[in-house]
């Protein structure tokens, strides 16, 4: 048994340092095409944005993203990362009651905690398919709400009539891009106009940019003056906001990724349910979570197992409302998701 304790996947420096390895990385879900052509050309002439102080108001990208939604610049505000806009949010509306889910992204809570709010959890139960049920919570102040939900793979929220018992609903959609019909999933036509939504998007997953820590919010511009009045200055990188600019024009990419994923997503939900002491759950995003159906095996073990075969999965034991029977799986290339599914077997046959 291994002892890794890691708050979220991704964390391939630690793996480093305490097991000198390098390892393919399936705990964190990200876009296994990497970054474009495009992006490492850019990356060799961005040293002339350095010497400059970057754009505090971001001008340039959020053109580009209110040209790529067709809305207007007031409704986005850039941030660094989703991380920095949930805990915006938080200290901004100072949420006295909470409504999250669970299991979901554990970010939203410490959000909440570190202003105080009360917290209610909406359990996700694993016989239900986790799906999201709210007609016995109480109103809050805020709900956040991961839309494909971070590690279950599901749409938590499909009925965009369904009004949730928040005065502001929080609609994460960091791994909506990867659905190919996410224009009719995503609730930013909602959240221009109505002041009961704020939607949260990422380059991070499907541009594959966790580096640079970028991403933005829709909402009503007035909560975007809200919410502005205090985001510190600069702190979105002037790299970051460059290719994230490029990032958006890439039409061949957003439209090559999504093939990538749908086939291998189908791919490797097969071959994990072929193996008939894991059962892993449906997803439309770019990963899966699976159950572990044998009683001498546990997540933190099989961590660690294939940690030594050089791969590196999500230990879900410290997601609220899951337990040491459940890690997390990215999709990846072809040979990877191969790899993983090889040594998976292999680790089953030997316990």
């Amino acid at each position: 048994m291994v002892d890794i304790d890691f708050l979220h996947g991704g964390n391939i420096y630690e793996i480093k340092r305490r097991y000198k390895k390098e390892v393919i990385d399936f705990s964190a879900n990200v876009n296994p095409l990497g970054l474009t052509k495009a992006v490492k050309r850019e990356l060799s002439k961005c040293y002339r944005l350095i010497p400059h102080y970057p754009d505090p108001e971001a001008k340039d990208l959020i053109g580009q993203i209110a040209e790529y939604w067709a809305i207007e610049e007031q409704n986005i505000l850039i941030g660094n990362g989703s991380i920095e806009i949930i805990y915006l949010i938080a200290h901004a509306f100072k949420p006295e009651k909470t409504l999250i889910p669970a299991p979901t992204f554990s970010e939203y809570e410490r959000a909440v905690k570190s202003v105080g709010s009360k917290i209610e959890f909406l359990k996700l139960r694993e016989m239900d398919s986790f799906t999201l049920n709210i007609t016995n919570s109480d109103k809050a102040d805020i709900s956040f709400i991961s839309n494909p939900n971070n590690p279950t793979g599901n749409l938590l929220v499909e009925n965009k009539k369904l009004v949730l018992n928040s005065k502001l609903n929080v609609i994460d959609e960091a791994f909506m891009d990867f659905l190919p019909d996410e224009r009719k999933r995503t609730f930013i036509w909602e959240a221009v106009k109505d002041k009961r939504f704020i939607v949260l998007r990422s380059f991070t997953k499907f541009f594959a940019l966790p580096g640079l820590r970028i991403g933005y919010l829709v909402a009503h511009k007035d909560l975007i003056k809200r919410l502005k009045q205090i985001q510190p200055p600069w702190s979105v990188n002037s790299i970051a906001q460059h290719l994230a600019r490029i990032l958006l024009n890439d039409r061949d990419h957003i439209e090559k990724t999504r093939r990538l994923i749908n086939e291998e997503r189908e791919f490797l939900f097969n071959k994990l349910a072929a193996l008939k002491r894991l059962k892993p759950y449906p997803s439309v995003a770019n990963f899966f979570l699976v159950n572990i159906i044998d009683s001498r095996l546990d997540s933190s073990i099989l961590t660690g197992r294939l940690i030594q075969e050089g791969i590196l999965i999500r230990d879900c034991s410290n997601f609220r409302g899951l337990d040491g029977k459940h890690f997390r799986v990215a999709v990846r290339s072809h040979r990877e998701n191969i790899k993983l599914i090889n040594a998976l077997r292999e680790i089953l046959c030997r316990s």
